[in-house]
């Protein structure tokens, strides 16, 4: 009977049994769903798709590409837009060179090849922002004069830059960019070459005073001059915006501000219209040719209101009349620029300068009297040697007072012209009358 007693559980096999029953318990209940980790979720997602989102903005890019604006290839022998890009006075930037069958750029002036060149026109037609436009154009090539871009505008590049361009705008002559600004393709260097050029191709107004100014830069320029007479050195913002978008329209004239308040014009101007600005539109036209050759100053006054339709309108107007017309009158004689003072207000004369003097030349006495010091030196030479007897104490005695009266003589004040003493003026400027108001 005692084989079939049960023998106790020891107390590990008693905690593994509860161990069991606790798990047991456990699985019998029902399980609730666990939250979703969307933070977890968005992350992975991102992952997966971010190749597919970077494909997928390198071709949309690569799409807009074809929207962006890029260079222009000139045709050389096409002469329509020959004069647009060197008369008409759009700005323009011009690469010389010609494109590859390979996609590079052969340079026309030293034949290198580069694609950087490519890049770099690209770049430059992208950040001009409609500043102005990028060409490339086959500078070697002939025109019908007989010569080349090189020839007819006296381009000469600077021979260890594999990249050659010039700017021109606003109807002056090409000019060269410098090597060192078209070394880099990089966006950061295009972009700081487009602002530069942007400057380089702006056209403003400048201030005119004097008569010196009006002839040589306004009178005597061959694409035509525009004076806004105006009440004050500067324009109203409201006028000056007007302007902005006449000159960016008319960009072969030149614009000049001329300050009525100081300054007046020697032509006869009709009454300001509501106290608007007057434009006064100065052309030089040539007539006759060889040694019959002469010129013709015309000008024609706009005094409507100053607004920029109205003025684009009357410059429009301009290039299609003819000298004879009566768009025109004549331009004689040649108006000056007068200053402005009143009673109140004297000339202000600039402080005299004091005649530099010179050092007067040596007298007549001082050269005899060196002559005698000479002679003297010579005879004492000669007696130390015994060549003549030795002089008296009374020659000795004379020859000293002699030489103490040509010492005397010699030192006394000498008579100057009265005109070297006189103090020079400087004149004002001789193309400036004074016109008196109060009278």
């Amino acid at each position: 009977r005692g084989s079939l007693r049960k023998r106790p559980k020891t107390r590990v096999e008693n905690d593994n049994e509860l161990q069991r029953n606790q798990r047991d318990d456990r699985d019998r209940r029902p399980r609730k769903d666990e939250p979703i980790n969307w933070l977890t979720l968005l992350i992975l997602g991102g992952l997966l798709v971010g190749g597919g989102g970077t494909l997928f903005l390198q071709a949309g890019k690569g799409f807009m590409r074809f929207l962006e604006p890029t260079y222009e290839v000139v045709d050389a022998r096409d002469t329509n837009i020959l004069q647009e890009i060197f008369y008409k006075g759009e700005p323009w930037v011009v690469f010389c060179g010609r494109k590859t069958h390979d996609g590079r750029v052969n340079s026309t002036y030293q034949g290198r090849s580069s694609l950087w060149g490519v890049q770099l026109m690209d770049k430059l037609a992208v950040h001009a922002n409609g500043r102005f436009r990028v060409g490339l154009l086959d500078c070697s090539a002939y025109l019908p004069s007989g010569k080349t871009i090189f020839e007819r505008f006296r381009l000469k590049p600077n021979k260890a830059s594999s990249q050659m361009a010039f700017w021109v705008a606003n109807g002056g002559s090409p000019r060269m960019i410098d090597a060192y600004s078209l070394r880099s393709a990089v966006d950061y260097d295009v972009a700081r070459l487009a602002t530069k050029i942007g400057k380089w191709t702006e056209v403003k107004e400048m201030p005119i005073s004097n008569t010196k100014q009006l002839t040589k830069k306004c009178i005597e320029y061959k694409r035509g001059c525009v004076v806004i007479v105006n009440k004050g050195p500067s324009l109203q913002l409201h006028l000056k915006d007007e302007l902005n978008k006449v000159m960016k329209k008319h960009r072969k004239f030149r614009y000049f501000v001329l300050d009525k308040t100081k300054r007046k014009i020697s032509l006869t101007l009709p009454p300001a219209t509501m106290g608007y600005p007057q434009i006064v539109l100065i052309k030089k036209t040539s007539v006759g040719e060889g040694i019959d050759r002469y010129y013709e100053y015309k000008y024609s006054i706009f005094d409507d209101e100053f607004e920029e339709k109205e003025i684009s309108k009357f410059l429009g107007e301009s290039e299609g009349k003819g000298a004879e017309d009566s768009f025109w009158s004549s331009l004689e004689p040649l108006p000056t620029i007068s200053k402005i003072i009143s009673k109140s207000e004297t000339p202000k004369k600039k402080k005299p300068t004091k005649q530099k003097r010179t050092a007067p030349p040596a007298s007549q006495q001082r050269k005899e009297q060196a002559r005698k010091a000479r002679v003297e030196k010579e005879s004492a030479r000669k007696q130390s040697k015994g060549d003549e007897p030795k002089e008296t104490d009374e020659e000795m005695h004379k020859r000293r007072r002699r030489q103490m009266d040509e010492d005397m003589r010699g030192n006394a004040p000498q008579a100057h012209d009265e005109d070297s003493e006189d103090m020079e003026f400087e004149e004002l400027e001789e193309d400036e009358e004074f016109i008196d108001l109060d009278i």
